[in-house]
């Protein structure tokens, strides 16, 4: 017997005793999922910094829906009197990583409507494109960017990621009137819509309507999201008030194009993966 009283090869071992094969005790950082520290704060500095892409760029995506808007308001009125605008514009938005792969680039492709004889009704506007899209040749690659936009700065690798829409009709009146009293476009106000589908999300859509005021109203924004922004509210770029998608639908009174968007949503997804994979 050795020292540690465990039997040597050929020794002698007591009736009945059936020897077991030594194992090795699992190291208690394999046991518990340990990892050392300095490991731990490159995890977590990763997972930091990809919280923040995150966050930019649902910013970046509230931005370009902003910049719709006041670019629609500046060629509606600019165009008036000659070959006028209807009140609505639309844009497909898309996101690329930066080259150095520390932020996302949001570009789009943007829709707007000459006005007609007939009245324009948005919901009438957007389920056109909507039966265009579904109506389209699945045999055949078919491109948004083109398809159903005016006007694109998309790269081919973009990932497309949801749909603003911009209302130049708001609550405090038509755009006629609006143009009845500005002096100037910066005194337009404007109706910014954002919608996009996730799964992850409760009730399937994050969502946000925001409120922009002209230059009279000191350019005011006034921001009801639902999961669209998640940059916890004190460090907001713009103030804004976390809803449920159930208000959005009910109260924003847009309920409406928010139905027709999520349909034409639906189909820009599947169209557009399918482009992204070349058929």
């Amino acid at each position: 017997m050795t020292a540690l009283a465990e039997p040597q090869s050929g020794a002698y071992q007591p009736h009945g005793i059936i020897p077991h094969p030594r194992a090795p005790f699992p190291a208690p950082a394999a046991a518990i999922g340990w990892r050392p520290p300095a490991e731990q704060h490159r995890a977590q500095e990763a997972a930091d910094a990809e919280t923040l892409v995150r966050q930019n760029l649902e910013w970046a995506l509230f931005e370009r829906a902003h910049a719709l808007s006041a670019r629609h308001a500046s060629a509606a009125w600019g165009r008036r009197f000659n070959r006028p605008l209807v009140p609505y514009a639309l844009a497909a938005l898309f996101r690329e990583r930066s080259a150095d792969g520390s932020s996302m680039v949001v570009t789009a492709a943007t829709r707007l409507w000459l006005a007609g004889p007939e009245p324009s009704d948005p919901v009438d506007l957007l389920a056109a494109l909507v039966d265009l899209a579904r109506n389209r040749d699945q045999r055949q690659p078919w491109d948004v960017r083109t398809a159903l936009a005016n006007r694109h700065d998309v790269p081919d690798q973009a990932v497309y990621t949801g749909l603003a829409f911009s209302s130049l009709d708001t609550h405090s009146g038509t755009f006629a009137q609006a143009c009845e009293g500005a002096r100037s476009e910066l005194q337009i106000p404007g109706t910014i819509l954002y919608l996009a589908g996730d799964p992850s999300m409760p009730g399937g859509q994050r969502a946000l309507v925001a409120d922009r005021r002209g230059a009279d109203g000191h350019n005011a924004l006034t921001i009801s999201s639902h999961e669209a922004l998640s940059t916890p509210v004190i460090l907001s770029r713009w103030p804004y008030t976390r809803v449920a998608l159930s208000l959005l639908y009910e109260r924003s009174g847009y309920g409406r194009v928010l139905r027709v968007m999520t349909e034409l949503d639906r189909e820009i997804h599947a169209a557009d993966e399918r482009r992204r994979k070349g058929f």
